[in-house]
């Protein structure tokens, strides 16, 4: 450890990738300053180890301090650019949670340096392998670590640790390493100056391989060609290189290749012509605030079917003319490959698609891409929003009132919030796009805090669908059970089919059966690490739970009763789409859901078959509701659109308002007029009235009254504390104990006093979740001043001290699941 006028030096702020807040001074070597810029990755000394960690800022400083130094700098590119850092800086200070995690976890898992300890085998570890038992386990790990030197050793550190207390083994710090590398491909070529005609000319005896002249002249005949290409057309293809490079014929090298997410454009997209006047009108507003560049921002409120997407690709071209770039954020993985082809058919191919959908290589190539410069477009998920862009002038964020846009685990960011947030820092404009508004951005709009832009109609004045509304009480009770599709629905679909129209069918819920219930007790099949019922899927004939991915065999037993009586109860897509291939025999039916897509590539492949018109019925989760456009779809089915209203959330109205107003929009975007019908037991819900007669206005002032009486958002800020452990008993006596120390921390501040209301704690609607008990507490603040105070003094006083005692305390700002 030296100061800094022995070094006469600069020194860098770094943020390490450990769970401490705050940022760490160290000194920079003379040899690694010429590299050691701002958004590089390096290696620093951490207490006793060494850890990765990225540079925020240079730091001049006159007085002498005690500073470790960097160890390495890996890699010499920035892996961010220097307005981001301000971003991520206001990221841990809302969410608060470590910079240095915020920045990992925005950067792709490729990136992240392994910092692995080698082992070596010691004098001591060779006589003890001679003495050991041959059965020992001790032997069986000091011979392995004897036949493997440096490697990284099958067992828990904590095993290694012993036998290294025993001399018997050495531990040393490994080289840091990234986990991913560019792609290095080998390419075959013709040397330079070399004729193959006159090769060709040569005495037949010179060519005796099988193959060989077609061979020459298929390397001859491009500039070069990638050796796994000619090993896969000729048989002998390595030997012809070799032989050929030995003659100075040829010559091999290596190349970097890019692992591309990109695939074919499957649905082109030409521009119109002209634009509609109201397209016209808020592509002006939106050219004119690009012009200013300046920090701005847009709802744009458009119906579906208003042609939302067209003003996005020519607010893009406008900002690419510029000079400028473009983040779109999409709230599916599905919609981004949907919307790919559509944006890449327009603006060309200096697009990147970046997602969690995309494999590590995918994701790490895409990244080195833009940084390199490569890149004037990024869309994706959340994920996107953290693209290191420098020239940043617009950011979409398409269905922003969509949850997935928060995320559920660390750091628990709402990506449409921190959307707003970055183009605040950069100056940048932000568009918040949506045919169904959340109520935060709306009364955002009502407050002055964003700009309204609405789009009322649909291009060509095309009319929105006819909702029909079929209460399932006024059913008979043997069609309610029998069947999920009502006869009114199965009538509209048989016609829909005849004339040759395409129907969607939605159902917020997949799989098979919901539920295996005993008859005699009532006992249901439960997850044995979660406190939910497990689902049944026929395609896998087994009973899987959608939360940890336990699955088991169908049962027949009760394992309460002993007693043979279990019946299945529930529906999901797949029990759906199965009804309807009974019903329609002859229809052709695809599905779309977690499970149907699981398969890399299936959601396009789905999309195209759809798109080409070889599907007649498309069954689906939340995944079809969003953003497609499909002319041929006239008709669309909602199953049971009470299932959101079940949530124990009091975002349950406004979700379902959305996801009814979302499928029905899918209708009638062709010339043919659209039709939706409903299915409900609670038909005169607000939600669902105001859904049906496509009135958000009225469904916005009935929901922002209710928020207002009962103190939620828009009108009071949330934060939800949450509490996890593996004894159910233990957990319950810390997390009452967590109530009276989080009080007695309100209580000591006037401020928080009177501005914070406490509630609980209480268990989780799903008490038991991947093994964990779960209890919470929510707190609601009149002003986010005070929920932050608290929130710092609550991270600082009661999260280490529950970590020491086996439990974990969840600080989740804003939260979107309440489950």
């Amino acid at each position: 450890m030296k100061t800094l006028t022995e070094y006469n030096a600069t020194c860098l702020r770094i943020a390490v990738c450990v769970p401490v807040r705050g940022t760490f001074l160290y000194v920079v070597p003379q040899a690694l300053a010429p590299c050691a810029n701002v958004g590089c990755q390096v290696i620093v000394p951490f207490k006793n180890r060494k850890v990765e960690g990225y540079i925020l800022e240079k730091v001049s400083q006159a007085q002498d301090l005690e500073l470790k130094e960097i160890v390495d700098i890996p890699h010499k590119t920035p892996l961010f650019h220097s307005q981001q850092v301000a971003f991520f800086e206001w990221i841990s200070e809302y969410y608060i949670q470590p910079i240095g995690n915020i920045i990992r976890s925005a950067l792709p898992d490729g990136m992240k340096m392994g910092l692995c300890k080698s082992i070596f085998l010691t004098e001591h570890g060779s006589r003890a392998i001679e003495e050991l038992d041959r059965d020992s386990e001790d032997r069986e790990i000091l011979s392995w670590i004897r036949d493997h030197p440096g490697k990284r050793a099958p067992w828990s550190f904590s095993r290694i640790s012993a036998l290294e207390k025993l001399k018997w083994l050495s531990i040393e710090d490994g080289k840091p390493k990234r986990s991913m590398t560019p792609l290095l491909r080998t390419f075959v070529r013709p040397k330079k100056g070399v004729d193959l005609k006159a090769f060709l000319e040569q005495d037949e005896g010179t060519f005796k391989a099988k193959g060989e002249v077609e061979f020459l002249k298929t390397v001859f005949s491009s500039e070069s060609i990638r050796l796994s290409e000619l090993s896969a057309n000729f048989s002998n293809g390595r030997y012809l290189v070799n032989k050929w490079i030995g003659k100075g014929v040829l010559e091999s090298y290596k190349e970097k290749l890019c692992r591309s997410s990109l695939g074919n454009i499957v649905f082109s997209s030409s521009p119109p012509l002209t634009l509609y006047g109201q397209q016209r009108e808020a592509l002006d507003s939106i050219t004119a605030a690009l012009d200013k560049k300046t920090f701005s921002s847009v709802l744009l409120y458009g119906v579906t079917g208003s042609g939302k997407t067209e003003v996005y690709c020519r607010a893009i071209e406008y900002a690419f003319r510029s000079g400028r770039q473009a983040i779109v954020m999409l709230p599916e993985i599905s919609l981004a490959t949907y919307m790919e082809n559509i944006f890449r058919s327009r603006l060309g191919h200096r697009i990147s698609v970046y997602h969690s959908g995309l494999s590590s290589g995918e994701r790490f190539d895409q990244w080195m891409k833009i940084v390199r410069g490569e890149v004037d477009l990024v869309m994706g998920a959340r994920s996107a929003l953290f693209a290191p862009l420098p020239r940043l002038g617009l950011i979409i964020v398409d269905e922003e009132h969509d949850p997935s846009f928060k995320q559920e685990n660390n750091p628990r960011y709402n990506g449409r919030d921190m959307a707003v947030v970055r183009a605040k820092i950069e100056d940048t404009l932000v568009i918040l796009g949506s045919g169904t508004p959340s109520i935060q951005s709306y009364q955002n709009c009502m407050n002055g805090r964003y700009h309204l832009l609405e789009m009322p109609e649909r291009v060509e004045k095309r009319p929105l669908p006819e909702v029909e509304i079929i209460d399932m009480k006024t059913l008979p009770e043997r069609q309610q059970g029998n069947r999920m599709i009502s006869p009114r629905l199965h009538q509209a679909i048989e016609g829909n089919i005849r004339s040759g129209d395409q129907t969607i069918l939605f159902l917020n819920r997949r799989g098979f059966h919901r539920l295996y219930l005993c008859r005699f007790c009532g006992r249901h099949v439960r997850c044995p690490n979660c406190d939910v019922s497990l689902t049944y899927h026929l395609e896998n004939d087994r009973l899987s739970c959608h939360y940890c991915g336990f699955h088991a065999a169908k049962e027949t037993t009760c394992v309460a009763c002993g007693r043979k009586g279990l019946k299945a109860y529930g529906f999901g897509t797949e029990k759906l789409a199965h009804e309807l291939r009974e019903l329609f025999p002859s229809a052709r039916i695809d599905r779309m859901d977690a499970d149907s897509t699981r398969r890399r590539g299936e959601t396009l492949r789905i999309l195209k078959r759809f798109s080409r018109q070889e599907t007649d019925i498309l069954v689906g989760t939340q995944m079809v509701t969003k953003g497609y456009d499909f002319p041929k779809v006239t008709l669309v089915g909602v199953i049971a659109a009470d299932l959101s209203l079940e949530f124990p959330d009091f975002r349950a109205g406004e979700r379902t308002f959305q996801i009814l107003s979302q499928v029905a929009g899918r209708a009638g975007r062709g010339p043919a007029k659209g039709r939706v019908i409903i299915q409900t037991f609670n038909p005169n819900h607000y939600s669902i009235k105001t859904a049906v007669d496509n009135d958000f206005l009225s469904f916005f002032m009935k929901e922002r009254e209710l928020r207002q009486q009962l103190g939620y958002p828009p009108f009071y800020h949330l934060a939800c504390l949450r509490l996890q452990g593996n004894d159910k008993e233990k957990t319950a006596g810390a997390a009452q104990k967590l109530g009276q120390d989080v009080r007695s921390v309100v209580k000591g501040s006037h401020q928080m006093n009177k501005d914070l209301i406490l509630l609980g704690p209480v268990e989780a609607p799903i008490a038991k979740l991947k093994g964990k008990y779960r209890w919470q507490m929510l707190v609601k603040g009149r002003t986010n001043a005070a929920l932050k105070e608290f929130l710092v003094l609550v991270d600082r006083q009661l999260v280490r001290p529950l970590q020491t005692r086996g439990l974990q305390l969840i600080l989740d700002v804003d939260p979107y699941q309440m489950i």
